[in-house]
């Protein structure tokens, strides 16, 4: 007998769901780039870009869990339809702030505002992608791929950015990149709302076959309650996971804020040629995410959750921190760019186990899950981003970038102790 094959809709949301990721990552690594042009022509100092860049991830920390939350309740579908348009709103909003010509004094507290709300707009981003998108979309078992693949997109984005944005610069000048950024996220959320659904059953070119796929979710409509709430915030595995991700989001956040202004300042390279070697490690990382991904699910398949999840974790955080304190301290620049490339790659190679992770332990409730795991991670860049200027100025970059290597070590740590044999269900705790 002759069955039909299913249909791909779902790695066609996915695709689109890149496109939106790659055009988030781009809004926000804006001014890590852009940043170095500032200090040169506005006065402002490192430490003050470094409050300037924190602002962002304060926004985007702070409305995680109820992006989350938001997410459950409205659909992934709208919800990054209000991530994309208003990222990109904000976007030209901070553009119209540089070009006003306001004082310093002034200047500092407009950004300061811009920067936080760009980041309260994406903070919904990964639950909506990572508990939402993908958690519905895809079978038990195959959440790592599709959410490393995610974090390519993303990484695609930082990598994109320093030369994009250097190019902006020496054509156009570096106040009109937010101008023409903002046009992304216009074109992008109209496709993603011409195209995706909330579910594989509401788009009418998924056949009977590819709904099979995603029968055993187990993925209802929560109704979003008080003692939801509460048991996803007090979930000891959903904790030890964002504590584990804080860790490994603080070498990230050392590359994501400081890794252009390194390579110029401390490495001697050009603007141009900075430019372009702050894309490598970025590139390494799109490379890591997708293989981390790919290697949990497979692993899965052969030893179990547990260990298909802890194996690239480890293979991911150890090395990582190896090469991190290597491309500190090594006095070749070029010999130091490929180390901090392989840093990043490695650290990304974590990132499909961890929303995997958060969606086995929180099931149904992936979307608060994930909330709350982005929450930790990006209290990792709270930490990192206004940390590192002052190791700078107190010690060295030395000390400031082998203080990643610790953060790694104590990643892995957390992520050891997670039970993957409970799960949360319909609010309460399911063996």
């Amino acid at each position: 007998m002759n069955r039909s094959k299913a249909t791909n809709v779902r790695w066609r949301i996915l695709l689109i769901v890149l496109l939106l990721g790659f055009i988030a990552y781009v809004y926000r690594a804006n001014l890590s780039v852009v940043g170095k042009f500032m200090m040169d022509d506005l006065g402002i100092s490192q430490i003050e870009l470094g409050w300037l860049l924190s602002a962002f991830i304060w926004g985007y920390t702070i409305f995680q869990f109820p992006g989350g939350l938001f997410s459950q309740l409205i659909g992934p579908r709208k919800t990054l339809v209000v991530v994309t348009l208003g990222s990109s709103l904000i976007t030209l909003l901070t553009g119209l702030i540089v070009f006003s010509s306001a004082s310093l004094v002034l200047l500092i507290p407009l950004i300061l505002v811009s920067r936080f709300l760009l980041g309260a707009f994406q903070g919904p981003l990964f639950p909506a992608v990572g508990g939402g998108v993908i958690a519905r979309w895809f079978p038990v078992g195959s959440w790592a791929l599709p959410n490393g693949m995610s974090s390519t997109s993303l990484a695609l984005g930082s990598a994109a950015t320093p030369p994009l944005i250097t190019l902006i610069v020496i054509y156009f000048g570096w106040k009109s990149s937010f101008f023409l950024l903002s046009i992304l996220g216009v074109i992008g959320s109209v496709i993603w709302w011409k195209y995706a659904r909330d579910w594989p059953n509401e788009h009418p070119d998924v056949n009977a076959e590819e709904l099979k796929l995603t029968a055993n979710n187990n993925l209802g409509d929560n109704q979003i309650t008080w003692s939801l709430i509460k048991n996803v915030l007090t979930n000891t595995n959903v904790l030890l996971l964002s504590l584990s991700y804080l860790c490994m989001n603080y070498v990230f956040y050392i590359f994501f804020s400081w890794l252009f202004i390194y390579l110029v300042n401390e490495r001697n390279f050009s603007i141009l040629e900075g430019g372009f070697l702050a894309s490598l490690p970025f590139l390494m990382g799109a490379i890591g995410a997708t293989v981390g991904g790919y290697m949990c699910d497979r692993l899965q398949k052969k030893v179990g959750p547990t260990w298909g999840h802890r194996i690239p974790v480890i293979l991911g955080l150890i090395p990582s921190g190896a090469c991190l304190i290597f491309g500190s301290i090594t006095q070749n620049p070029y010999l130091a760019v490929v180390s901090l490339a392989l840093c990043f790659g490695f650290i990304q190679l974590t990132e499909g186990p961890y929303w995997s992770t958060i969606a086995f332990v929180s099931r149904e409730n992936a979307q608060a899950g994930g909330g709350v795991l982005n929450t930790g991670g990006n209290l990792g860049g709270v930490i990192a981003t206004p940390l590192i200027p002052i190791l700078v100025a107190q010690f060295d970059w030395v000390i400031a970038l082998s203080s990643g290597a610790v953060f790694a070590v104590m990643g892995l740590v957390f992520f050891m102790f997670i039970n993957f044999k409970e799960n949360i269900k319909n609010g309460e705790m399911s063996k």
